[in-house]
């Protein structure tokens, strides 16, 4: 971190049904077509590619190539729906499929009966999304944000350019009983980014329990120092 960092401390009071902690992938211009399918049951509580442990009601995917913990969009062609997940696991490799989505992604996306679906791939943040017309639906949020000071170690558990994804994140660290949550903004390459952190303690290993204990709430993160 710089000089260019600085902390608020934000507070999320309605819930929001999502689950899903990630880091907004550099790969922002991605968009791809393809065919999507989703995991057997069998899968729930092996290891995914990348170290975590697989839930099949977990906003999360597999892709061939994007990069752990990046965030998409993933549109079915068919209907329309669409959900965002987080990609943490490698494949599919059956020829012709581009995305493993978990049941829970594909309950939201209407492909439970058919098994597989023809997919649109979006990396969350290559666009602005189109502003909707007052009062006519969305969600919304009651936030208190007050500008903050922090020391000693933190975790951080997401980073986002994406205020939409931000809140909904902060939401579900809220109503896992979570406190002390924080949005630190900072530039990276000249692009301003939101990392949602948890913190202050005293010592790095204070943290570290901390983080063991998230984890068994599927939230993942790492441990810094606050400089």
């Amino acid at each position: 971190m710089n000089a260019r960092t600085r902390f608020t401390k934000l507070v999320i009071f309605v819930p929001v049904i999502l689950n899903f902690t990630a880091t907004l992938s550099a790969q922002e211009t991605f968009s791809q077509i393809g065919v999507a399918s989703y995991y057997s049951t069998d899968f729930h509580g092996r290891k995914t590619a990348s170290g975590e442990q697989f839930s099949v009601w977990g906003m999360t995917a597999a892709h061939q190539s994007l990069p752990f913990n990046t965030m998409v969009k993933v549109t079915n062609l068919s209907n329309n729906k669409s959900v965002v997940v987080r990609i943490n696991d490698a494949g599919p490799f059956k020829p012709g499929r581009i995305l493993d989505v978990t049941r829970g992604a594909a309950a939201k996306l209407g492909m439970i009966k058919s098994g597989t679906t023809r997919v649109r791939l979006e990396v969350v943040g290559t666009a602005d999304a189109p502003l909707e017309t007052a009062g006519s639906g969305g969600e919304f949020f009651r936030i208190d944000v007050m500008k903050a000071t922090l020391a000693g170690y933190a975790i951080q558990v997401a980073s986002f350019s994406d205020l939409d994804n931000l809140l909904r994140q902060v939401d579900d660290l809220k109503a896992k009983g979570v406190t002390d949550v924080y949005v630190q903004v900072a530039e990276v390459r000249g692009q301003t980014v939101h990392r949602i952190t948890i913190g202050g303690f005293s010592t790095r290993e204070s943290a570290q329990d901390y983080l063991e204990k998230l984890k068994q709430q599927n939230v993942f993160g790492l441990v810094f120092q606050v400089r």
